[in-house]
């Protein structure tokens, strides 16, 4: 396995895709020559979004891949940078010596009694993995990913939610360019893991949900759950409770009930999105189910560099990585440039690239979710434990 990433920030869309992807091509030689591009995944930033067919004309030219799938961005990582603003396309090439590739092109129609119909997503068998990007007006990516998870558990979804910020998104499969749905590539027998860091930490115990209203948690372990969120702030050393008081404050929900204790990898984080001080509840960005073990968890720069690297110790040397970073992180949350890359690159040998997303997708124990300020992050290579 073989991977060259390039990323060209000249402004007019089809010779940056041109530079990006002649320099990814002279990245897949080697000293018997060169290597057929077999999977390439291209990103340009939402400057280009009107010019995007010239993009996918400049790389299937020079790179003639097997697959493309690709997407315009909010933002786009780079092997040597992240660019958050401005100008910019990145090219991503490998050369899988094994493996098989299909691609699929996924849509979805919601019927007038609120019922759903998913179009177009492929069948997988056990050790399959696939790689999605998804539009994320148009598309449910997360009622999806459930009916998976209950469906065929243990399948591995990696990728994200993809916006330009403009009028349409733009997603790219082979040649077309789509406006909304999903697409994306089922990877058979080619070694890839998957790395999600959602950047928290627990905080406190871990509590059961006792009382619980759709997306409200009423009661935990009995009492109402503004008590108990109380209680955690009031033990928190001082550092804690100002991160939690500051915006800091998540939940998170054991994604695997059959162990006894739990550490930071094992829970599905959501937002704490209000708080009922009439009634004691806190309302979270999921569903708040009687019976499921909670535990409340803080965010901050530091806990999001520390689970970054802490993740990746499972995951031996890489020929190569896709990184899904949340809009979110980069600047915003690490006040510098280049966190995740940097983290990232510093783990893989081969070459990175990616985008920032309006969601990440990666797997949390048997199930892949949807996920929000988190880096995501397809490993590929044969060399994992």
């Amino acid at each position: 396995m073989h991977t060259a990433a390039a990323l060209s920030r000249t402004p007019e869309a089809g010779l940056a895709a041109a530079e990006a992807a002649d320099a990814a091509a002279v990245g897949l030689i080697d000293d018997a020559g060169a290597l057929p591009c077999h999977l390439a995944v291209v990103f340009a930033s939402p400057d280009h979004a009107d010019a995007v067919g010239d993009v996918v004309a400049a790389v299937e030219s020079r790179l003639e891949p097997q697959v493309m799938i690709g997407a315009v961005a909010q933002g786009v990582i780079g092997p040597d940078e992240e660019v958050e603003n401005g100008c910019a396309v990145v090219v991503w090439a490998a050369h899988l010596p094994t493996g098989h590739l299909d691609v699929f092109r996924s849509w979805s129609v919601r019927s007038s009694d609120g019922g759903l119909a998913v179009a177009g997503w492929p069948d997988t068998r056990p050790g399959d993995v696939t790689l999605v990007l998804a539009d994320p007006y148009s598309y449910p990516m997360a009622e999806v990913l459930g009916r998976i998870g209950a469906q065929r558990p243990g399948h591995v979804v990696t990728g994200g939610l993809v916006t330009g910020g403009t009028d349409r998104s733009r997603l790219i499969l082979d040649g077309s360019v789509h406006a909304d749905g999903a697409v994306g590539v089922v990877m058979r027998d080619v070694e890839v893991a998957s790395v999600v860091s959602q950047g928290c930490r627990p905080v406190g115990t871990p509590l059961t949900i006792t009382a619980g209203e759709r997306n409200r948690i009423l009661g935990l372990g009995g009492v109402p759950a503004l008590d108990r969120l109380r209680e955690v702030l009031q033990a928190a050393d001082p550092d804690d409770r100002a991160l939690l008081e500051g915006g800091g404050l998540q939940v998170g929900l054991v994604a695997d009930e059959v162990r006894d204790d739990y550490d930071t990898g094992d829970f599905v984080v959501r937002a704490v999105l209000g708080v009922d001080r009439e009634e004691g509840a806190l309302t979270i960005g999921d569903l708040a189910r009687v019976g499921r073990t909670v535990q409340f968890q803080v965010r901050d720069a530091g806990s999001a560099h520390d689970d970054l690297v802490a993740r990746f110790a499972p995951v031996g040397p890489a020929a190569g990585g896709l990184l899904f970073s949340c809009n979110g992180r980069g600047q915003r949350l690490f006040g510098t440039r280049d966190h995740d890359l940097e983290v990232v690159a510093g783990q893989v040998r081969g070459a990175v690239a990616g985008a920032f997303c309006a969601g990440e997708i990666g797997p949390v124990g048997a199930r892949s979710y949807v996920h929000g300020l988190t880096a995501c992050v397809a490993v590929f290579g044969d060399e994992h434990r």
